[in-house]
């Protein structure tokens, strides 16, 4: 019930969007700006651009807006313009790859006796490896992993989001799930080296 009751409120507020109603596009903004600017950054790999890009994808949604017809959740219709829109600046600009910018600890405090900074620190520290075996991925497995994982959309999903055969998707995930594990066991192995 929660579920339909979620779906029910989101259609009054696209609703009021293709009205014109700023202030319900600023509410679809809040919703869905973490997941589309995470799918910018994974393709141009600069936060600069994928702000900028995550920005020219909701300007292009809410322009095109009434174009939106229900058939597709609204996230797969507005990740789809993200996704395009970021290919498109990507060609555009023939962007250099650049490392992402690690999670930075804030307010870190002594640890505690708890132990729950300590739990903390290798949580960040874990994301931080898996932060950088995504990186060393091609960019259309870090899209799979990024859209399936992150974004939690289903493979139906990504083949409209992506453009991919479905098929194609059940490939790619697959793929890049193993190039991960390998990713992750290199820069674990390098880092047990270079303790040695």
């Amino acid at each position: 019930m929660k579920g339909h009751n979620e779906s029910y409120a989101m259609e009054l507020i696209i609703a009021k969007v293709k009205q014109g109603d700023m202030v319900a596009f600023n509410a679809l903004i809040d919703e869905y700006k973490a997941m589309a600017f995470t799918l910018s950054l994974r393709l141009l790999k600069n936060r600069e651009d994928a702000e900028e890009a995550t920005q020219d994808a909701f300007v292009k949604a809410y322009k095109n807006i009434g174009q939106f017809e229900g058939k597709s959740k609204f996230s797969t219709w507005l990740y789809t313009i993200v996704y395009h829109t970021a290919l498109t600046q990507m060609r555009k600009r023939k962007l250099e790859t650049t490392d992402i910018s690690n999670e930075l600890i804030e307010n870190s405090g002594a640890f505690s006796e708890s132990g729950k900074e300590w739990q903390r620190l290798q949580r960040v520290e874990r994301s931080n490896y898996i932060q950088q075996a995504l990186d060393r991925l091609l960019e259309d497995d870090q899209v799979a992993i990024t859209l399936f994982y992150l974004n939690e959309n289903s493979l139906a999903e990504i083949s409209e989001i992506t453009g991919w055969e479905m098929s194609n998707v059940k490939v790619r995930l697959h793929r890049a799930r193993k190039r991960l594990l390998g990713a992750l066991e290199q820069l674990l192995d390098d880092e047990v080296k270079s303790l040695l």
